[in-house]
C-alpha cells in the first residue's frame, strides 16, 4: 500500500516538478561552486607567484660581493617562519634560511603537479617553489602555502554548507508552492468527474496561477457551449421526430385508406395518391435541408463571388414564380468571399420566406448595399408579419410562428435556420424587426472584405 503511495506520489505533478527545479538548481549550484573553486586556486597561485617574486626583486638589490647572507636569508622570510630560502654561491657556499634545509629536503622528496607549475607537495606540506639566477649567486625560494590553502579550504566548506541549507530550504518551499498548484489541479480533476454526472455543475476558476485560471475558464466556456449544443440537438430529435412523424401517419392513413376501400370506393383513391405525393415531396424537402444543415459544418472551397450579380439572379427567379409585385434596388459591384451555392441558397430561401407569407396583393422589395465597411442585404415584405415574441425563435430548426396553419404553407421551417448557418459561417450576422404598418424586414450583415475591394 505505500509502495503504491509513493509511485502515485513520484508520478504526481508536485513531485516531478519539485525534483527538476531542485536538480536544475543543484546543477546551476555545482557550476557556481566549480567556478568558484576555480578562481579561489587561481588566486592562490597569484599570491603565491607575487610573494616569491617579491622576494627576488628585493634580492636583485643585494650587492654579489655581500657577506652576511646568513642574515639575509632570514630577513627574507620574516613574513612566513614556514617560508624557505636557500643562496647557492657560484664559488661553493650554500646558505638556508632558518629550517630551511630540512624544507628543502623534503621538497626534494616530494611530487610536482603537473597543473599548477612550481606547486610540490611533500609530507602533507604545500609549497610553492621557485629557483633564479642572479649573476653569481642561485636563490631557490619555498613559500608554504597550507595557510592560504586552509583559508579557501574553510571559504569552500562554508560555501558548500550554505548552499545545501539554500537547496533543502529551497526545495521545501518549491514543493508546498507546487502543492498548492497541484491541489488545484486535483480539485479541477475531481469537479471534472463530478461534472459527468452532472448537467449544471462547473469548474471552480481559481485566482492564481494565471494559466490554471485561463484553461478553467477555457473549460467552463467550452462546457458551456457543449451544453447548449447538446441542448439543441435534444430539440432537434424532439422536433425532426415530430415534424417526421405527421407526414408520415397521414400517408399510413391515406395507404390504409385505399387499401380498406379503394375497391368499392375508387373515388377515393385519386386524392389519397394526390396527398400521398405532395407528403412525400415534403419528406424529401426536408430530408435533404436536414443534410444541407449537417453538411454547413464542412469546409467548401471559397472564392469572389459577384453578390449584386447573383442577388439580381435570385429575384428574377422570385419574379418569374411570386404572384407579388417584387421591387428591388441592387448596388452594383459588391464582392465576398465565400461559396457561391451557399449564397445562392441565403436568398432563395429568405425570398421564398418573404413569398410564402405575404398574399397575392403584398409587395416585396429587396435592397443591397454597401457602406464604409459593411453590405447589407434587407429582404421587406408586407405579410402576416411576425410577433415579438417570436422573433428570436424563428431561426430555430422547425419552429412555425402559426403552428395552426403550418400544414397549410408549404415548407418545413428549416429555411430559416440554414440562413442563419450560413451567415455566421462567414461572420455575418441576420436580424427582423417589423414593417410598418404591416410585415416584416429581414436584414442581414457582412463584414466588408477590404482586399476585394482594394
Amino acid at each position: 500500500m505505500k509502495t503504491n503511495r509513493w509511485k502515485e506520489k513520484r508520478t504526481g505533478a508536485q513531485f516531478q516538478l519539485t525534483s527538476r527545479l531542485v536538480a536544475i538548481w543543484v546543477g546551476l549550484l555545482i557550476i557556481v561552486n566549480l567556478a568558484f573553486v576555480s578562481i579561489s586556486l587561481y588566486s592562490v597561485y597569484s599570491y603565491l607567484v607575487d610573494q616569491a617574486s617579491e622576494i627576488i626583486d628585493t634580492m636583485e638589490t643585494v650587492p654579489q660581493e655581500s657577506s652576511d647572507w646568513e642574515v639575509l636569508t632570514d630577513a627574507m622570510t620574516a613574513k612566513s617562519e614556514e617560508d624557505a630560502v636557500r643562496i647557492i654561491l657560484t664559488d661553493g657556499p650554500v646558505y638556508y634560511s632558518e629550517g630551511g634545509k630540512e624544507v628543502f629536503n623534503e621538497l626534494a622528496e616530494g611530487t610536482a603537479l603537473p597543473i599548477l607549475r612550481g606547486i610540490i607537495v611533500a609530507d602533507e606540506e604545500i609549497y610553492y617553489f621557485q629557483r633564479e639566477i642572479q649573476g653569481d649567486r642561485i636563490l631557490e625560494l619555498a613559500i608554504h602555502a597550507n595557510t592560504v590553502i586552509e583559508m579557501m579550504m574553510d571559504l569552500l566548506l562554508t560555501s558548500l554548507v550554505l548552499n545545501i541549507f539554500a537547496v533543502l530550504i529551497g526545495c521545501a518551499v518549491i514543493y508546498l508552492f507546487v502543492g498548492k498548484w497541484s491541489k488545484t489541479l486535483q480539485q479541477m480533476s475531481q469537479e471534472i468527474q463530478e461534472i459527468e454526472h452532472s448537467q449544471e455543475q462547473v469548474l471552480t476558476v481559481p485566482e492564481t496561477p494565471r494559466e490554471v485560471k485561463q484553461v478553467a475558464t477555457a473549460f467552463n466556456q467550452l462546457l458551456l457551449i457543449q451544453r447548449e449544443a447538446i441542448e439543441r440537438e435534444k430539440q432537434f430529435v424532439a422536433d425532426a421526430s415530430h415534424e417526421l412523424r405527421t407526414p408520415l401517419t397521414a400517408i399510413r392513413g391515406h395507404v390504409q385508406l385505399i387499401k380498406r376501400r379503394g375497391t368499392a370506393h375508387p373515388e377515393v383513391v385519386l386524392p389519397s395518391i394526390q396527398f400521398i405525393d405532395k407528403e412525400s415531396k415534403r419528406l424529401e424537402t426536408m430530408t435533404n435541408q436536414l443534410l444541407q444543415l449537417g453538411r454547413l459544418n464542412s469546409t467548401q472551397p471559397v472564392e469572389v463571388v459577384d453578390f449584386s450579380q447573383l442577388v439580381k439572379q435570385e429575384i428574377t427567379k422570385l419574379q418569374t414564380v411570386s404572384q407579388q409585385k417584387v421591387t428591388f434596388s441592387v448596388e452594383e459591384g459588391i464582392f465576398l468571399s465565400a461559396d457561391e451555392v451557399e449564397l445562392q441558397q441565403v436568398c432563395q430561401n429568405l425570398f421564398e420566406n418573404a413569398r410564402k407569407y405575404s398574399t397575392d396583393e403584398d409587395l416585396i422589395h429587396i435592397k443591397l448595399w454597401s457602406e464604409t465597411d459593411k453590405i447589407l442585404l434587407e429582404v421587406r415584405d408586407t405579410g402576416i408579419g411576425i410577433p415579438d415574441e417570436a422573433k428570436e425563435r424563428i431561426f430555430e430548426r422547425f419552429f412555425r410562428v402559426d403552428q395552426s396553419r403550418s400544414s397549410q404553407i408549404e415548407g418545413s421551417g428549416i429555411g430559416l435556420s440554414i440562413v442563419r448557418s450560413i451567415v455566421e459561417k462567414y461572420q455575418g450576422r441576420i436580424w427582423v424587426k417589423d414593417n410598418q404598418p404591416k410585415g416584416s424586414i429581414f436584414v442581414i450583415e457582412f463584414t466588408k472584405d477590404e482586399e476585394i475591394f482594394m
